[in-house]
């Protein structure tokens, strides 16, 4: 097919849109509950010069490999400790991850389709979230699509510097993680070279070469969980002694997990949550790839398939079944796989040709695009983040450019259609970065409490109770923030003018004991309700906290 030129201008165009926005949330306040924590665990790392040894609040953490908390670590040393500075590495691997899903679509189909599949990826609902609300999911995002193209390419071309490459990502992947990781790299490459008849090359021994070099690659993390704790048997962790690390790592934080056996139990099995989540979490990409895998499979049933597909079938749908079979399921979890089904939807919309399909397909472009538009006017309507020039303007820029997109010639009418989807995508979240959720912000207690304390109380430690402990002050508290009991305020055995920030309804039964410094409304902005977005609700939907300043002390007397 021809190359169109002028189509492809504007699919760079879209990709460089897309970086921009996937940038945008770099310098909002970091999120509660995970991205704090994790921000707060590599400070620490910075802090204590002790890159082995992983703490949280003071005592050992056993929860999460080492590998994002040493990117995260990086970068606080080379740029210093800031929310953009947490943010950037998993900003730096979801564009590499759109890269390494351009070089592996270009090798199974073509440009175009590799150009598409980037333009989808990066504007994908949740990839744009996640590089946001950082979480391990937006690094293993690059490092599975870069290890299937590494071993894809040493399989083709029987290169020893790709097998080498491939199973360096893939233990990068296993250090983020864990090794349940490997199943879609694994699933991807096994799956696609037994579909497509290459049973020479599924069972060659270069595979027993990567499972060794793996091995050896993940070595500094088994180092780590072994000095922390496995030579270490008298420690406590999960509340009990004897705990190796090294069967955590390789065991119960992978198939505990999976069978919800483990230390760490979220939840029960909902073998339909993650079809739920991709209807919302790939917008505005999820009806396409649900008519390209129907498309997919059904062509796989009649055995004319494009051999292509086999791989992105294997590693997608295979792990989306295994993640539905899991009793531990969390919807961020799903963004490793959306290389995958970017692959797959732009292949799909890249070979429609009928009329109807066609129709189809730019039905839903007008009713995204709708529901994007009616989205800004009632958010703008309910949240009132304060002001209306800024989120006019923005929306006036987008509908201006909508509309000029359908009035200009297009060479091949795909690339109308995507460009139109994936601009809607990025005004809206554009809007979300740059007005609604810096609004929201204001209302995560910790991090504004923080603020406040830094500006009014410069270097004074506070003491937090542990079930309601907040790592956004933690991380942002310009001073050390440490762990108390209730009991010890309760009793008496604080020291006088000691600051202790908690939530209102703990401390209003104590109010003898302290002086009421400041008072701050606070709600879980990561679990949104109506009720809390709603302005003329919102006061009913949110807590209290208090710092408070404590008065009495059986410690000097009382």
């Amino acid at each position: 097919m021809d190359d169109p030129k002028n189509d492809n201008v504007w699919l760079y165009a879209v990709l460089g849109l897309a970086a921009l926005t996937n940038a945008s949330g770099l310098f909002i306040t970091i999120l509660e509950p995970d991205s704090a924590l994790y921000a707060t665990i590599a400070r620490t790392m910075v802090q204590r010069h002790d890159y082995i040894n992983l703490f949280v609040q003071g005592a050992d953490w056993l929860d999460k490999p080492h590998l994002p908390f040493w990117l995260t670590a990086a970068s606080f040393d080379i740029f210093g400790i800031s929310t953009w500075a947490y943010k950037l590495p998993a900003l730096i691997l979801v564009l590499a991850g759109a890269f390494y899903t351009y070089l592996f679509a270009k090798l199974l189909y073509d440009r175009r389709v590799a150009l598409v599949a980037a333009v989808i990826l990066l504007t994908a609902q949740h990839i744009i979230i996640s590089s946001n609300d950082v979480r391990a999911e937006a690094y293993l995002t690059v490092f599975v699509i870069a290890a299937v193209y590494h071993f894809y390419q040493a399989s083709r071309l029987g290169s020893h510097a790709h097998l080498v490459a491939g199973s360096l990502v893939a233990a990068a992947a296993v250090m983020t993680k864990g090794i349940f990781v490997l199943i879609p790299i694994g699933g991807s490459i096994a799956g696609g070279l037994l579909l497509s008849g290459q049973w020479r090359q599924a069972f060659h021994v270069r595979w027993l070469a990567a499972i060794f070099l793996i091995l050896i690659f993940i070595s500094p993390e088994l180092y780590c969980l072994w000095q922390q704790f496995d030579a270490h048997p008298e420690k406590l962790v999960f509340e009990k002694t004897d705990v190796s690390g090294l069967r955590f790592f390789f065991w119960d934080s992978q198939f505990g997990r999976f069978f919800n056996t483990g230390p760490i139990i979220i939840g029960e099995r909902n073998p339909v949550l993650y079809l739920h989540v991709v209807v919302w979490a790939f917008l505005p990409w999820s009806i396409p790839l649900f008519a390209a895998i129907y498309d997919a499979i059904r062509k796989l049933i009649s055995r004319r398939p494009q051999t292509a597909e086999y791989f992105n079938l294997s590693g997608g749908l295979l792990t989306f079944l295994l993640f539905s079979m899991s009793e531990f399921q969390l919807p961020h979890y799903l963004n490793i796989i959306f290389p995958f089904f970017a692959i797959i939807t732009s292949a799909y919309l890249l070979g429609l040709t009928t009329p109807a399909t066609v129709l189809c397909a730019n039905i839903w472009q007008w009713i995204f695009v709708g529901i994007v538009l009616f989205a800004c006017v009632a958010l703008q309507l309910l949240v009132q983040p304060g002001h209306w020039v800024g989120p006019a303007t923005l929306l006036g820029i987008a509908a201006l450019l909508l509309l000029y997109l359908q009035k200009k010639s297009w060479e091949q009418w795909y690339a109308k259609h995507i460009v139109t989807l994936a601009t809607a995508s990025l005004f809206f979240n554009l809007y979300l970065n740059g007005y609604i959720v810096p609004a929201l912000m204001k209302f995560q207690a910790g991090s504004e409490m923080a603020f406040y304390l830094n500006s009014h109380y410069p270097g004074r430690p506070v003491m937090q109770p542990g079930n309601n402990y907040s790592f956004a002050l933690d991380f942002y508290l310009q001073a050390p923030a440490t762990l108390i009991d209730m009991s010890s305020l309760r009793e008496g055995r604080l020291p006088l003018g000691a600051l202790v920030y908690a939530p209102a309804s703990l401390l209003r039964p104590l109010s003898d004991k302290f002086q009421v410094l400041h008072r701050m409304a606070n709600f879980p902005v990561s679990r949104p309700t109506l009720k809390f977005l709603n302005a003329a609700t919102r006061e009913q939907a949110m807590g209290e906290t208090w710092l408070v300043q404590v008065k009495f002390s059986d410690r000097f007397g009382g």
